[in-house]
Protein backbone atom coordinates (compact mmCIF):
# COMPACT_ATOMS: atom_id res chain seq x y z
CA UNK A 1 0.00 0.00 0.00
CA UNK A 2 1.19 3.23 -1.08
CA UNK A 3 2.50 5.57 2.60
CA UNK A 4 -0.31 8.27 3.02
CA UNK A 5 1.41 11.55 3.41
CA UNK A 6 -1.74 12.93 5.55
CA UNK A 7 -2.35 16.88 6.01
CA UNK A 8 -5.48 16.93 7.83
CA UNK A 9 -8.98 14.68 8.96
CA UNK A 10 -12.55 14.10 7.22
CA UNK A 11 -14.88 13.57 9.55
CA UNK A 12 -18.85 12.08 9.83
CA UNK A 13 -21.35 11.36 12.09
CA UNK A 14 -24.48 9.70 12.85
CA UNK A 15 -25.21 8.82 9.57
CA UNK A 16 -27.73 5.98 10.81
CA UNK A 17 -27.36 3.52 8.03
CA UNK A 18 -28.35 6.13 4.91
CA UNK A 19 -26.81 4.06 2.59
CA UNK A 20 -29.44 5.27 -0.02
CA UNK A 21 -26.58 8.48 -0.01
CA UNK A 22 -23.60 5.98 -0.11
CA UNK A 23 -22.54 6.72 -3.71
CA UNK A 24 -21.70 9.65 -3.06
CA UNK A 25 -20.44 9.17 0.04
CA UNK A 26 -18.05 6.27 -0.54
CA UNK A 27 -16.73 8.17 -3.17
CA UNK A 28 -15.84 11.32 -1.20
CA UNK A 29 -14.00 9.07 1.30
CA UNK A 30 -12.06 6.85 -1.14
CA UNK A 31 -10.87 10.59 -2.48
CA UNK A 32 -10.15 11.87 1.14
CA UNK A 33 -7.89 8.88 2.49
CA UNK A 34 -5.32 9.91 -0.06
CA UNK A 35 -4.59 12.98 2.14
CA UNK A 36 -7.04 12.79 4.60
CA UNK A 37 -7.38 10.84 8.13
CA UNK A 38 -10.92 9.43 8.23
CA UNK A 39 -12.83 9.35 11.31
CA UNK A 40 -16.48 9.27 12.70
CA UNK A 41 -18.29 10.57 15.68
CA UNK A 42 -20.73 7.57 16.02
CA UNK A 43 -24.28 6.07 15.31
CA UNK A 44 -22.98 5.11 12.11
CA UNK A 45 -25.96 2.40 12.53
CA UNK A 46 -30.00 1.87 12.63
CA UNK A 47 -32.02 4.75 11.68
CA UNK A 48 -33.38 3.38 7.93
CA UNK A 49 -34.44 -0.03 6.18
CA UNK A 50 -31.28 -1.11 5.33
CA UNK A 51 -29.62 -1.79 8.90
CA UNK A 52 -32.63 -4.09 9.32
CA UNK A 53 -32.75 -5.78 6.23
CA UNK A 54 -28.82 -5.93 6.22
CA UNK A 55 -28.26 -6.81 9.50
CA UNK A 56 -25.49 -4.03 9.99
CA UNK A 57 -23.05 -5.92 8.10
CA UNK A 58 -23.04 -2.98 4.67
CA UNK A 59 -22.11 -0.68 7.50
CA UNK A 60 -19.14 -2.72 9.30
CA UNK A 61 -18.04 -3.24 5.57
CA UNK A 62 -17.65 0.21 5.11
CA UNK A 63 -16.38 1.57 8.56
CA UNK A 64 -13.90 -1.21 8.54
CA UNK A 65 -12.67 -0.38 4.88
CA UNK A 66 -13.14 3.22 4.85
CA UNK A 67 -12.42 4.61 8.12
CA UNK A 68 -9.31 5.14 10.66
CA UNK A 69 -10.82 5.99 13.53
CA UNK A 70 -14.25 6.56 15.25
CA UNK A 71 -16.05 6.27 18.67
CA UNK A 72 -18.74 4.62 19.31
CA UNK A 73 -22.06 5.64 19.50
CA UNK A 74 -25.42 4.82 21.35
CA UNK A 75 -26.82 3.18 18.06
CA UNK A 76 -24.90 -0.20 16.88
CA UNK A 77 -23.30 0.18 20.37
CA UNK A 78 -22.60 -3.79 20.42
CA UNK A 79 -21.10 -3.46 16.81
CA UNK A 80 -18.34 -2.04 17.99
CA UNK A 81 -17.66 -3.95 21.11
CA UNK A 82 -18.37 -7.85 19.05
CA UNK A 83 -16.91 -7.16 15.47
CA UNK A 84 -13.14 -7.64 16.17
CA UNK A 85 -12.28 -5.27 13.18
CA UNK A 86 -14.39 -2.11 14.38
CA UNK A 87 -13.57 -2.34 17.85
CA UNK A 88 -9.44 -2.45 16.61
CA UNK A 89 -9.83 0.85 15.23
CA UNK A 90 -12.58 2.19 17.64
CA UNK A 91 -11.68 4.98 20.03
CA UNK A 92 -13.28 5.33 23.81
CA UNK A 93 -11.78 6.26 26.92
CA UNK A 94 -14.49 7.09 29.19
CA UNK A 95 -15.98 3.40 28.95
CA UNK A 96 -15.00 1.11 31.26
CA UNK A 97 -14.49 -3.03 31.64
CA UNK A 98 -15.58 -5.52 34.78
CA UNK A 99 -12.33 -5.42 35.53
CA UNK A 100 -11.80 -1.28 35.13
CA UNK A 101 -9.21 -1.18 32.70
CA UNK A 102 -10.75 0.16 28.78
CA UNK A 103 -13.55 -1.40 27.06
CA UNK A 104 -11.84 -0.01 23.47
CA UNK A 105 -8.56 1.57 22.68
CA UNK A 106 -7.96 5.26 24.16
CA UNK A 107 -6.04 6.45 21.51
CA UNK A 108 -5.21 6.45 17.44
CA UNK A 109 -1.95 8.14 16.72
CA UNK A 110 -1.28 9.89 13.03
CA UNK A 111 1.37 11.58 11.90
CA UNK A 112 -0.30 14.62 10.47
CA UNK A 113 1.44 17.93 8.87
CA UNK A 114 4.62 16.85 10.56
CA UNK A 115 2.86 17.08 13.98
CA UNK A 116 2.40 13.68 16.39
CA UNK A 117 -1.55 13.87 16.74
CA UNK A 118 -3.28 11.56 19.30
CA UNK A 119 -7.18 11.21 18.38
CA UNK A 120 -9.19 9.79 21.23
CA UNK A 121 -13.37 9.70 21.60
CA UNK A 122 -15.46 9.91 24.59
CA UNK A 123 -19.39 9.04 24.82
CA UNK A 124 -21.58 11.32 26.78
CA UNK A 125 -23.85 10.11 29.34
CA UNK A 126 -27.44 10.80 27.79
CA UNK A 127 -25.73 8.56 24.93
CA UNK A 128 -24.39 5.90 26.87
CA UNK A 129 -27.72 5.72 29.54
CA UNK A 130 -29.74 5.03 25.93
CA UNK A 131 -27.69 2.00 25.16
CA UNK A 132 -29.44 -1.57 25.96
CA UNK A 133 -28.79 -2.47 29.63
CA UNK A 134 -28.17 -5.72 27.57
CA UNK A 135 -26.08 -4.24 24.81
CA UNK A 136 -23.37 -2.74 27.76
CA UNK A 137 -23.22 -5.73 30.36
CA UNK A 138 -20.86 -4.74 32.94
CA UNK A 139 -19.35 -1.38 31.24
CA UNK A 140 -19.87 1.79 33.49
CA UNK A 141 -19.25 5.17 32.21
CA UNK A 142 -16.51 7.93 33.49
CA UNK A 143 -16.73 11.47 33.59
CA UNK A 144 -15.38 12.46 30.39
CA UNK A 145 -13.30 15.45 31.52
CA UNK A 146 -11.56 13.57 33.98
CA UNK A 147 -10.72 10.69 32.08
CA UNK A 148 -9.58 12.72 29.07
CA UNK A 149 -7.18 14.75 31.62
CA UNK A 150 -5.75 11.19 32.58
CA UNK A 151 -5.35 10.45 29.23
CA UNK A 152 -3.39 13.11 28.47
CA UNK A 153 -1.37 13.09 31.82
CA UNK A 154 -0.45 9.38 30.99
CA UNK A 155 0.84 9.87 27.48
CA UNK A 156 3.91 11.01 25.65
CA UNK A 157 5.21 12.27 22.52
CA UNK A 158 1.83 14.32 21.32
CA UNK A 159 2.00 17.89 19.77
CA UNK A 160 -2.14 18.12 19.23
CA UNK A 161 -5.07 16.49 20.91
CA UNK A 162 -8.21 15.51 18.31
CA UNK A 163 -11.47 14.09 20.47
CA UNK A 164 -13.98 12.50 18.74
CA UNK A 165 -17.49 12.89 20.95
CA UNK A 166 -20.71 11.45 21.06
CA UNK A 167 -22.11 13.53 23.56
CA UNK A 168 -24.08 16.93 21.68
CA UNK A 169 -22.48 19.94 20.05
CA UNK A 170 -23.02 22.10 23.83
CA UNK A 171 -21.62 19.29 25.96
CA UNK A 172 -18.59 19.27 23.58
CA UNK A 173 -18.37 23.46 24.06
CA UNK A 174 -18.57 23.00 27.89
CA UNK A 175 -15.96 19.59 27.50
CA UNK A 176 -12.96 22.20 25.68
CA UNK A 177 -13.84 25.09 28.31
CA UNK A 178 -12.91 22.18 30.94
CA UNK A 179 -10.33 20.39 28.76
CA UNK A 180 -7.86 22.63 27.75
CA UNK A 181 -5.39 20.40 26.31
CA UNK A 182 -7.56 19.99 23.52
CA UNK A 183 -7.54 21.17 20.10
CA UNK A 184 -10.08 20.05 17.71
CA UNK A 185 -13.20 18.45 18.58
CA UNK A 186 -15.67 16.83 16.26
CA UNK A 187 -19.00 16.89 17.71
CA UNK A 188 -21.86 13.86 17.10
CA UNK A 189 -25.15 12.73 18.83
CA UNK A 190 -26.47 16.04 19.30
CA UNK A 191 -29.05 16.12 16.11
CA UNK A 192 -28.92 19.79 16.01
CA UNK A 193 -28.33 22.69 13.58
CA UNK A 194 -25.24 23.80 15.68
CA UNK A 195 -22.31 23.37 13.47
CA UNK A 196 -19.76 25.47 14.15
CA UNK A 197 -17.33 25.75 13.57
CA UNK A 198 -17.16 26.98 17.42
CA UNK A 199 -14.38 28.06 19.62
CA UNK A 200 -14.12 26.87 23.22
CA UNK A 201 -11.06 26.96 25.26
CA UNK A 202 -8.54 26.75 23.14
CA UNK A 203 -10.34 24.00 20.91
CA UNK A 204 -11.76 24.34 17.58
CA UNK A 205 -15.48 22.54 18.07
CA UNK A 206 -17.88 21.59 14.45
CA UNK A 207 -19.97 18.87 13.23
CA UNK A 208 -20.38 17.36 9.98
CA UNK A 209 -24.34 17.04 8.42
CA UNK A 210 -26.21 13.92 9.67
CA UNK A 211 -27.54 11.06 7.67
CA UNK A 212 -24.62 11.30 5.22
CA UNK A 213 -25.36 14.94 3.67
CA UNK A 214 -22.01 15.97 4.58
CA UNK A 215 -18.96 15.96 6.34
CA UNK A 216 -16.91 17.94 8.90
CA UNK A 217 -13.37 18.31 7.74
CA UNK A 218 -9.89 19.95 8.98
CA UNK A 219 -6.77 21.03 7.87
CA UNK A 220 -3.21 20.79 10.03
CA UNK A 221 -0.99 23.13 9.52
CA UNK A 222 2.78 22.93 10.44
CA UNK A 223 2.65 25.94 12.83
CA UNK A 224 0.16 23.67 14.94
CA UNK A 225 -3.41 25.30 13.90
CA UNK A 226 -6.32 23.85 12.82
CA UNK A 227 -8.48 25.80 10.40
CA UNK A 228 -11.61 23.79 10.06
CA UNK A 229 -15.24 23.91 7.86
CA UNK A 230 -18.30 22.08 7.21
CA UNK A 231 -18.83 21.03 3.57
CA UNK A 232 -22.46 19.38 2.29
CA UNK A 233 -22.26 16.27 -0.26
CA UNK A 234 -23.34 15.89 -4.04
CA UNK A 235 -26.62 13.79 -4.21
CA UNK A 236 -24.69 12.10 -6.80
CA UNK A 237 -21.34 10.43 -6.78
CA UNK A 238 -19.76 6.70 -8.15
CA UNK A 239 -18.10 4.69 -5.88
CA UNK A 240 -14.85 3.38 -6.80
CA UNK A 241 -14.24 0.00 -8.16
CA UNK A 242 -13.28 -1.38 -5.40
CA UNK A 243 -15.87 -0.69 -3.64
CA UNK A 244 -18.16 -2.58 -6.27
CA UNK A 245 -19.08 -5.03 -3.90
CA UNK A 246 -20.20 -2.79 -0.91
CA UNK A 247 -22.79 -0.56 -3.64
CA UNK A 248 -24.12 -4.15 -4.92
CA UNK A 249 -25.02 -5.25 -1.69
CA UNK A 250 -26.87 -1.86 -1.49
CA UNK A 251 -28.44 -2.08 -4.41
CA UNK A 252 -30.24 -5.59 -3.74
CA UNK A 253 -31.02 -3.85 -0.60
CA UNK A 254 -32.79 -0.94 -1.98
CA UNK A 255 -34.56 -3.10 -4.19
CA UNK A 256 -36.37 -4.95 -1.31
CA UNK A 257 -36.96 -1.98 0.45
CA UNK A 258 -39.27 -1.01 -2.88
CA UNK A 259 -41.49 -4.02 -2.25
CA UNK A 260 -44.97 -2.99 -1.99
CA UNK A 261 -46.63 -4.00 1.32
CA UNK A 262 -50.42 -2.75 0.79
CA UNK A 263 -52.59 0.37 0.27
CA UNK A 264 -52.12 3.18 2.73
CA UNK A 265 -56.03 3.90 5.15
CA UNK A 266 -56.75 7.36 5.31
CA UNK A 267 -55.76 9.29 7.19
CA UNK A 268 -52.23 8.57 7.08
CA UNK A 269 -52.04 8.66 2.73
CA UNK A 270 -49.91 11.20 1.60
CA UNK A 271 -48.83 12.24 5.16
CA UNK A 272 -45.59 12.49 7.81
CA UNK A 273 -47.72 11.23 10.29
CA UNK A 274 -47.57 12.25 13.75
CA UNK A 275 -45.70 10.21 15.51
CA UNK A 276 -47.31 10.30 19.18
CA UNK A 277 -51.13 9.71 16.94
CA UNK A 278 -49.36 7.01 15.46
CA UNK A 279 -48.03 5.33 18.13
CA UNK A 280 -51.13 6.19 19.89
CA UNK A 281 -52.99 4.17 17.13
CA UNK A 282 -50.67 1.46 17.51
CA UNK A 283 -51.18 0.90 21.13
CA UNK A 284 -54.88 0.85 20.59
CA UNK A 285 -54.56 -1.91 17.92
CA UNK A 286 -52.71 -4.10 20.36
CA UNK A 287 -55.31 -3.21 23.08
CA UNK A 288 -58.03 -4.26 20.92
CA UNK A 289 -55.95 -7.57 19.91
CA UNK A 290 -54.75 -8.96 23.43
CA UNK A 291 -56.53 -7.40 26.02
CA UNK A 292 -53.79 -5.82 28.05
CA UNK A 293 -52.70 -2.12 28.72
CA UNK A 294 -50.16 -0.91 26.33
CA UNK A 295 -47.64 1.53 26.75
CA UNK A 296 -44.72 2.44 23.86
CA UNK A 297 -42.68 5.74 23.45
CA UNK A 298 -42.75 8.29 20.70
CA UNK A 299 -38.76 7.56 20.45
CA UNK A 300 -39.19 4.01 18.88
CA UNK A 301 -40.85 5.77 15.53
CA UNK A 302 -38.73 8.41 13.37
CA UNK A 303 -41.08 11.03 10.88
CA UNK A 304 -41.14 9.43 7.51
CA UNK A 305 -43.41 10.65 4.70
CA UNK A 306 -45.77 8.49 3.36
CA UNK A 307 -47.52 8.07 -0.35
CA UNK A 308 -50.54 5.91 -0.88
CA UNK A 309 -49.25 2.36 -0.43
CA UNK A 310 -46.88 1.65 2.25
CA UNK A 311 -43.36 0.10 0.93
CA UNK A 312 -40.62 -1.89 3.03
CA UNK A 313 -38.59 1.30 2.87
CA UNK A 314 -41.82 3.39 4.61
CA UNK A 315 -42.16 0.70 7.18
CA UNK A 316 -38.38 0.50 7.97
CA UNK A 317 -38.02 4.09 7.99
CA UNK A 318 -41.00 4.68 10.61
CA UNK A 319 -39.80 2.03 13.08
CA UNK A 320 -36.23 1.44 12.05
CA UNK A 321 -35.52 -0.17 15.34
CA UNK A 322 -36.80 -3.84 15.42
CA UNK A 323 -38.79 -3.31 18.60
CA UNK A 324 -39.87 -6.79 20.05
CA UNK A 325 -43.17 -6.16 21.98
CA UNK A 326 -43.14 -8.24 25.21
CA UNK A 327 -45.07 -8.56 28.34
CA UNK A 328 -43.69 -6.67 31.34
CA UNK A 329 -44.79 -5.82 35.05
CA UNK A 330 -46.29 -2.55 35.09
CA UNK A 331 -45.27 0.40 36.88
CA UNK A 332 -46.31 0.39 40.72
CA UNK A 333 -47.42 3.82 40.34
CA UNK A 334 -47.83 4.91 37.18
CA UNK A 335 -48.68 8.87 37.22
CA UNK A 336 -45.01 8.96 39.35
CA UNK A 337 -43.41 7.09 36.42
CA UNK A 338 -44.71 8.54 33.82
CA UNK A 339 -44.10 12.30 34.71
CA UNK A 340 -40.55 11.22 35.65
CA UNK A 341 -39.77 9.67 32.19
CA UNK A 342 -41.45 11.85 30.38
CA UNK A 343 -39.91 15.04 32.49
CA UNK A 344 -36.57 13.60 31.62
CA UNK A 345 -37.36 12.59 28.16
CA UNK A 346 -35.59 9.40 29.55
CA UNK A 347 -38.73 7.53 27.60
CA UNK A 348 -41.41 9.65 25.95
CA UNK A 349 -43.48 11.21 25.23
CA UNK A 350 -45.41 7.91 26.14
CA UNK A 351 -48.25 6.54 24.25
CA UNK A 352 -50.22 4.29 26.14
CA UNK A 353 -53.65 2.74 25.51
CA UNK A 354 -55.84 3.44 27.95
CA UNK A 355 -54.09 6.66 28.27
CA UNK A 356 -54.53 6.04 31.68
CA UNK A 357 -52.99 2.45 33.47
CA UNK A 358 -56.31 0.68 34.91
CA UNK A 359 -55.81 0.30 38.49
CA UNK A 360 -54.54 -2.68 39.63
CA UNK A 361 -52.97 -3.53 36.36
CA UNK A 362 -49.93 -5.46 36.63
CA UNK A 363 -48.77 -6.43 33.43
CA UNK A 364 -48.24 -4.01 30.20
CA UNK A 365 -47.68 -4.65 26.54
CA UNK A 366 -44.40 -2.86 25.31
CA UNK A 367 -41.35 -2.77 23.72
CA UNK A 368 -38.20 -4.91 24.94
CA UNK A 369 -36.41 -1.73 24.96
CA UNK A 370 -38.71 0.31 27.39
CA UNK A 371 -39.04 -3.21 29.48
CA UNK A 372 -35.26 -3.62 30.01
CA UNK A 373 -34.53 -0.03 30.34
CA UNK A 374 -36.96 1.83 32.52
CA UNK A 375 -38.94 -1.25 34.24
CA UNK A 376 -38.72 -3.57 36.62
CA UNK A 377 -39.11 -7.38 36.64
CA UNK A 378 -39.91 -10.35 34.29
CA UNK A 379 -40.40 -10.02 30.37
CA UNK A 380 -42.17 -12.39 28.35
CA UNK A 381 -41.97 -12.46 24.87
CA UNK A 382 -44.70 -12.41 22.29
CA UNK A 383 -43.03 -13.32 19.04
CA UNK A 384 -44.52 -9.86 18.15
CA UNK A 385 -42.69 -6.55 16.12
CA UNK A 386 -43.43 -3.44 16.61
CA UNK A 387 -43.49 -2.77 13.00
CA UNK A 388 -46.02 -5.29 12.13
CA UNK A 389 -48.64 -3.19 14.69
CA UNK A 390 -47.49 0.06 13.00
CA UNK A 391 -48.33 -1.85 9.45
CA UNK A 392 -51.38 -3.35 10.52
CA UNK A 393 -53.10 0.48 11.34
CA UNK A 394 -51.51 1.47 8.54
CA UNK A 395 -52.81 -1.02 6.28
CA UNK A 396 -55.69 -2.32 7.82
CA UNK A 397 -56.81 -4.21 4.52
CA UNK A 398 -53.71 -6.30 3.97
CA UNK A 399 -54.54 -10.26 4.66
CA UNK A 400 -54.33 -11.55 7.88
CA UNK A 401 -50.84 -13.45 8.62
CA UNK A 402 -48.07 -14.09 10.61
CA UNK A 403 -45.60 -11.19 11.46
CA UNK A 404 -43.73 -10.78 8.27
CA UNK A 405 -40.86 -8.29 8.65
CA UNK A 406 -39.01 -11.90 10.53
CA UNK A 407 -38.73 -12.85 6.88
CA UNK A 408 -37.33 -9.60 5.96
CA UNK A 409 -34.16 -10.85 7.73
CA UNK A 410 -30.96 -12.28 6.27
CA UNK A 411 -31.23 -15.69 7.02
Amino acid sequence: MRARHLTGITATTDVHSSLQRAPALLAHLHRARQRRLVVDSGDWFEGTGYHQLGGGNVERQILTRLYDAVVPGNHGFVNYLRDENLHRISVCVNVTGPDGNPAFPTVHRAAISGRRVAITGIIGPAAFDAIRVSQRPGLHLTDPAQALKRLAATTVGVDTWVLLSHAGFEHDLALADAVPHLNLIFAGHCHSDHRGPARAGRAVVLKGLEHARGYAQADLHPDGRWSADCQELSEHGTAPADLADIVNRIDGLTARLAEPLGAIALPWANTTPDRHALLTAVARHLHRQHRLPVVLSDSGLRPARLGTTLTNADLLALEPFANHLVIADAPADWPAWLRHHTAAYLAGPIASWPEVLPKGAHRVLTSDYIAETFLTGDRQPTGLMAADAVRAVLAPRLTPGPPRLPSLLPT
